[in-house]
């Protein structure tokens, strides 16, 4: 009766034993995937000053993360990121416009409507602490370092106006969440500021979470909320930029 005590008992244990390393992943190594669609409208302007004021259409984004989180003390977590960001807009051109020491003269064409196509793309690399990492409370703190690899170009018809852009801009980083016990749902707020030398920009978002796979493998929550996104370039390459783009947006994300 013992015997079979004991080996009834070891048989029930045995699936534990496998499990318990996984119940315990992201105390000692986590992955975290990510991916948004971002119903992005955007509002702004681009010239040599700046100022103009554009006329854009909205545009859906995606965005692709990808975290891994360790226990080694001192050394930062990794978060990289891939933001894909276009956006169409026009502008009336009546006095002339000038970008990259390029003026478009409406004198000289039919049309005084200009066509602009920005690809704002960019990738991020964020070293960051997790001082607390849990389902109830999440404060996460470091430095981002987003590259932007897009381009622009503006025209009227007949003459075009290209430029690549080739920027890298460090930026700050705080993520905070909180949880509702036993219920699934949690909040979340993270973003990146940057008030460095010639350029100023911000990345904000905030959002409503539910917990909808929670396993001892593989937890999964989907996410609604709202991003705001600010870039002013002053002289990158002679390109100057006044962009802002504002959305809700939805997330999916899972943890291994």
């Amino acid at each position: 009766m013992t015997h079979r005590k004991m080996l009834l008992g070891a048989a029930l244990a045995a699936p534990l034993l496998v499990l318990a390393p996984a119940a315990h992943a992201d105390w000692l190594f986590g992955v975290h995937g990510e991916a948004q669609y971002w119903n992005a409208k955007n509002s702004g302007s681009v010239g040599q000053n700046a100022t103009e004021d554009w006329s854009w259409q909205s545009e859906g984004a995606t965005r692709l993360s990808l975290s891994l989180n360790h226990p080694l003390p001192l050394i930062p977590n990794i978060m990289i990121e891939r933001q894909w960001l276009e956006s169409q807009g026009s502008f009336t051109n009546e006095s002339g416009f000038t970008i990259g020491g390029i003026t478009f003269d409406p004198a000289f064409v039919e049309s005084n409507q200009l066509m602009g196509d920005f690809d704002l793309g960019h990738d991020s690399l964020t070293l960051y602490y997790r001082l607390f990492d849990n389902s109830l409370v999440e404060f996460y703190f470091g430095a981002t370092a987003k590259r932007f690899n897009g381009s622009a170009q503006i025209t009227d018809g007949e003459g075009v106006y290209s430029q690549k852009i080739d920027e890298t801009i460090p930026m700050g980083y705080l993520r905070i969440a909180a949880g509702l016990p036993l219920t699934g749902l949690s909040v979340r707020a993270q973003g990146q500021v940057i008030a460095v030398g010639d350029h100023d920009g911000y990345d904000l978002e905030a959002a409503v979470r539910y917990k909808f796979l929670d396993t001892m493998v593989l937890d999964g929550q989907v996410s609604v909320g709202y991003r705001a996104f600010k870039l002013e370039l002053d002289n990158a390459n002679s390109l100057y930029t006044d962009f802002e783009f504002r959305g809700p947006f939805i997330n999916v994300s899972l943890h291994f």
